[in-house]
């Protein structure tokens, strides 16, 4: 019986050296600060973007309801609904960017294995959601969730902190044997 044939994603075989001692490699760690710092650029974006939006809402609000179209207390519920919004994006976006730093300090991963399903519940201006069995991982890269295949079993390099997937095996069953 032969072993598993194993496919590589999103890694060399170094990468996968260090990833089975629970490691990161080096060009991962280098990989990892460029995604940080894209995230950063994004989330100061969106931040300047969300400032204007809220002051473009506001002075609408206001105008609207000094000409009585909008009653004061509805205006308060739309002004309080946007700056809501604003306040739970930035911190998220804060928050998720704080844990891929802090994954990038400890240079660690952590390894899950398990089959992937289909469909997501949460979609991310940052990130893609993978489901692995009743698990949510996330992507940094787009380009990687069209690798998995439903079904299949993968052995998943996680970061500890962020939960997210930088590399990953497909482990094939295909050598096993089964009884008809």
């Amino acid at each position: 019986m032969r072993p598993p044939s194993r496919q590589q994603i999103a890694a060399s075989e170094n990468d996968l050296k260090n990833n089975r001692l629970g490691l990161m490699s080096q060009t991962q760690i280098v990989a990892l600060e460029e995604h940080i710092g894209a995230f950063q650029a994004r989330m100061s974006r969106f931040v300047q973007r969300s400032a204007a939006v809220a002051v473009m809402i506001t002075a609408a609000v206001v105008i609207l309801s000094f000409v009585r179209v909008v009653l004061l207390p509805m205006a308060m519920m739309i002004e309080i609904a946007v700056i809501g919004f604003m306040i739970y994006m930035a911190v998220d976006f804060s928050r998720f960017v704080q844990q891929l730093s802090l994954d990038r300090e400890s240079e660690t991963v952590r390894i899950v294995k398990g089959r992937v399903s289909r469909g997501a519940l949460r979609i991310h201006p940052l990130y893609y959601t993978l489901r692995v069995e009743v698990q949510h991982y996330k992507l940094l890269d787009p380009t990687l969730l069209k690798q998995f295949a439903a079904g299949e079993l993968y052995q998943f390099y996680v970061l500890p902190q962020a939960g997210a997937v930088i590399a990953a095996e497909k482990i094939s069953e295909k050598s096993a044997y089964y009884l008809a």
